[in-house]
């Protein structure tokens, strides 16, 4: 049972990220990333990916350091990956189950309700439609970042996400945490 790390060559909010994997179970892979301190949010359906200011939190959970080839291999391995062409089916696949668990009867494109994991990125301006838009709220505490290229999107984002704090607070919950991404009309 071993934890493997690669090197940090992904840019992405202004650092490089590398990605942290199991060669037996994911419930090994996230006690891991919890004793490193990784964030929830970084976990992305077979691996977390990590910023290069994680490393020194990464050796002493006892993290082996390897190459990217190798990474892949114990990945493919494990049993545990989840292949590029497969991604976008088991997105879907979390989405509807996660709309489901809220009684939310529209699945978006991608949603995640909770604190592990995150949706895929906003496409850039230009290659979203209008009307497109991704919302995060992991504190209830705190108003929501909502990233959109256009009013429409932002104000679709408050629409879902005023859906979303209601069916939420039927199942119980103080309100919707959790993440979204819709792609717009």
């Amino acid at each position: 049972m071993t934890v493997y790390a690669d090197t940090p060559r992904w840019p992405r909010h202004g650092m490089l990220w590398g990605h942290l994997i199991s060669d037996t179970s994911l419930a090994e892979l996230h006690e891991t990333a919890a004793r490193a301190d990784l964030p929830l949010r970084s976990f992305d359906l077979d691996h977390y990916d990590w910023p290069g200011t994680a490393r020194e939190r990464l050796v002493a959970a006892g993290v082996t350091f390897v190459g990217n080839r190798e990474l892949t291999r114990a990945l493919i391995g494990s049993g545990l990956r989840i292949p590029l062409v497969d991604r976008p089916a088991a997105r879907v696949r979390r989405s509807a189950e996660h709309a489901a668990q809220l009684g939310l009867a529209e699945v978006p494109r991608d949603l995640i309700v909770g604190l592990l994991g995150h949706v895929d990125p906003l496409p850039a301006p230009g290659r979203a439609r209008p009307g497109a838009f991704r919302m995060t709220r992991d504190d209830l505490s705190a108003p929501p970042r909502i990233e959109a290229h256009d009013e429409s999107g932002r104000r679709a984002a408050i629409a879902l996400l005023t859906q979303l704090d209601e069916l939420a607070r039927a199942a119980g919950a103080a309100g919707f945490t959790g993440q979204v991404l819709e792609l717009g009309t």
